[in-house]
């Protein structure tokens, strides 16, 4: 009892509030509130909730739990006052949030998606034209910083580091260091031209690329520097 009262001065102390002022806010008498702070004995439940209620304060700690002083905000009641619009976006971000907790699911990064070709593996099965770029949002976790596209890789030439039909994340740059791995376009050959994904070495003193497959069954790709053109680097996790 006497921490009870002891609690509720430090709580009125706090709030700047006097028995006056508690008595005319919670509409319980003066004396009763006079009786409790010298410790006389311990007001009933409802008054406790009154008191916690005006004071901002938990009631767990005004009845002497080993709680925070201060009342977490009422969130069902501030839902409850939003218009139906505004509900709905509470409730799809508290979902979200407890889909993170939980891990169901990590945050979601927006991703420019290549979405009606592949880049080739294998440099007898290039795929070329005009690219159709949407948008798609793709977990965090799977995307490698630095990422600003995504596209889809045919055949087995770059395996087993990159297997055919996985995804690839790359950054739109137009040069790369030597031996980095990178989306590259060929154009003016007689055997296939279009959109590839090789590992890029550069010889300069013969002004050559040669566009290097990492499964070892095929050659080696070797072409005039203006017959190759970076698109990006390829990154990874």
């Amino acid at each position: 009892m006497d921490n009870i009262s002891h609690r509720l001065k430090y709580a009125m102390d706090l709030r700047g509030v006097t028995a006056t002022k508690l008595s005319e806010g919670t509409k319980i008498s003066r004396s009763s509130i006079s009786e409790w702070l010298s410790g006389k004995y311990m007001p009933k439940q409802d008054k406790i909730f009154s008191i916690a209620k005006y004071l901002n304060v938990d009631e767990a700690w005004l009845l002497g739990l080993d709680v925070p002083i201060e009342k977490k905000p009422d969130i069902v009641e501030i839902y409850s006052k939003l218009d139906d619009d505004r509900q709905n976006k509470v409730y799809n971000f508290a979902n979200e949030q407890l889909n993170q907790q939980e891990n169901k699911i990590s945050t979601l990064k927006p991703i420019k998606c290549i979405d009606n070709s592949y880049a080739a593996a294998n440099p007898t099965a290039l795929d070329y034209g005009d690219s159709i770029v949407t948008e798609e949002y793709l977990e965090e976790i799977e995307v490698p910083k630095g990422a600003e596209f995504s596209i889809k890789i045919k055949g087995d030439s770059m395996s087993d580091l990159i297997p055919d039909n996985s995804r690839v994340f790359y950054a739109k740059q137009d040069t790369i260091e030597n031996g980095e791995i990178a989306i590259v376009e060929i154009f003016g050959t007689y055997d296939g031209d279009g959109i590839t994904c090789k590992k890029v070495y550069f010889d300069f003193d013969n002004q050559k690329i040669i566009l290097h497959s990492l499964n070892e069954k095929y050659d080696d790709r070797i072409l005039p520097a203006e017959q190759v053109r970076i698109i990006g680097k390829v990154l990874f996790n």
